[in-house]
């Protein structure tokens, strides 16, 4: 999802060794899989609003708000408690074994975010760990992600972790690697691109990604859709563009697509990049409202507003 862009750097091959046979990590892994085997079939019985995620808001939370999002990224208590009515926030928890093989924040800081926002009326309960972290590169990385989520179902029962997998052609194991180290698991093809802007997304990569997360034992009820809401047209990375901004048609193909194999009543949310301008995201859904733009905030709000009929898992 390129959370963190200022700091990354090109996805290296690696023949590093997948991870070791660690007696403890892999009772770790069995520990998390079994609760999340519980948490599935508690999903049915807990019913709430639909939740849409949108990240880099920039504090742009009425904006995000007007055009149907109803939760928010966020790094601080500060920018917790500034989030309007209506609105909640995701915790980021800084990244981790995505290209550095460690955490960002050690377990003594998160131990301390946990307890100072757990119970805050402001916070989701959702905590973004990670993002796109890579087993190819970090070999130890499911059984670190699987700690973390440990150690925050320790502090905050009620608590959910949440980490974006890429899973791309060139680590297509991702999903079956990584499957029971957290709770909720983002998926986000991005099929739209300057080489496809005269023949279309490319819907058949999209169905391919959703299919190899649902086929690695990924419950639809812990699939994030993550919609492609960016180009890159206009960012400042020096990098030549290779992604575009969808057309609303084209995001009408991608979201029933999305609909039909994670059923809108089974997802726990879904999640929008990027609503704000990034160094490599430009245009982006803030900027979408028509004009020299396709108006995809109009299209998503009347999305969103199409769903409120449907009652979701927790």
């Amino acid at each position: 999802m390129m959370r963190d862009p200022t700091t990354r750097r090109a996805f290296r091959a690696s023949t590093t060794a997948a991870m070791g046979n660690c007696a403890l990590g892999r009772l770790i892994l069995l520990v998390i899989s079994a609760t999340l085997g519980v948490m599935a079939q508690a999903v049915a019985t807990e019913q709430r609003e639909q939740l849409h995620f949108a990240v880099n808001l920039r504090g742009d939370y009425a904006g995000a708000a007007s055009a149907g999002f109803n939760l928010a990224d966020v790094s601080t208590l500060s920018a917790l408690r500034a989030l309007p009515e209506g609105m909640k926030g995701v915790y980021w928890l800084g990244n981790g074994y995505n290209l550095d093989c460690s955490w960002r924040l050690s377990d003594r800081q998160i131990t301390d975010t946990v307890m100072a926002i757990k119970d805050n009326p402001k916070f989701s309960g959702i905590y973004y760990i990670s993002d796109e972290p890579h087993p190819a590169l970090c070999p130890e990385a499911p059984q670190r992600l699987a700690e973390r989520t440990a150690l925050i179902h320790s502090l905050d029962p009620r608590g959910r972790t949440f980490a974006v997998i890429l899973n791309n052609s060139t680590a297509p194991t991702e999903f079956v690697q990584m499957k029971d180290a957290v709770d909720y698991i983002g998926v986000d093809p991005y099929p739209c691109n300057i080489k496809n802007e005269l023949t279309g997304c490319n819907y058949a990569a999209l169905r391919q990604r959703i299919e190899q997360a649902l086929e690695a034992g990924i419950p639809s009820t812990r699939i994030v859709p993550v919609f492609q809401t960016f180009g890159q047209v206009c960012t400042s990375s020096g990098r030549n563009p290779y992604y575009r901004l969808p057309t609303v048609a084209e995001t009408e193909i991608m979201l029933t697509i999305w609909d039909e194999k994670v059923p809108v009543k089974d997802r726990p949310f879904d999640m929008a990049y990027s609503w704000g301008k990034q160094t490599v995201a430009c245009p982006t859904l803030q900027m979408a409202g028509g004009g020299s733009h396709p108006d995809l905030r109009s299209f998503y709000k009347n999305y969103f507003a199409r769903m409120k009929g449907v009652s979701p898992p927790r």
